[in-house]
């Protein structure tokens, strides 16, 4: 077994089913969202509007996450291209390292 799927399979194991069972539950027409939320059945919309407006795919990666958080700035002569702000951050150091082989990984594929 691979040593990545070994480290990423309980973490995403049941991502898909919770996914797909929120769809029929929980954001569907008429779902619970709807019915708990003001306001009803312009809930979902309005909230879909807004997360257009703010959320982008290019910035929720570890190092963009950790630069716009003041954590890092980016340094093409430290490790992982960044360097932090906060030399002893267990999070980001872990999650960098971890970063780079997955990137390492997937650009080798």
């Amino acid at each position: 077994m691979h040593p990545i799927y070994r480290l990423l399979h309980p973490h995403f194991r049941y991502t898909m089913e919770i996914n797909a069972r929120a769809r029929q539950v929980l954001i569907n027409v008429g779902g619970i969202i709807e019915s708990c939320f003001w306001p009803g059945k312009y809930s979902l919309e309005l909230s879909s509007d807004v997360y257009d407006k703010l959320w982008r795919f290019d910035r929720e990666g570890l190092p963009a996450d950790l630069i716009s958080r003041g954590l890092a700035v980016e340094d093409e002569t430290a490790e992982h291209g960044l360097r932090l702000t906060i030399p002893d951050y267990p999070f980001a150091n872990d999650g960098l390292m971890l970063w780079d082989a997955l990137k390492e990984w997937v650009t080798d594929m």
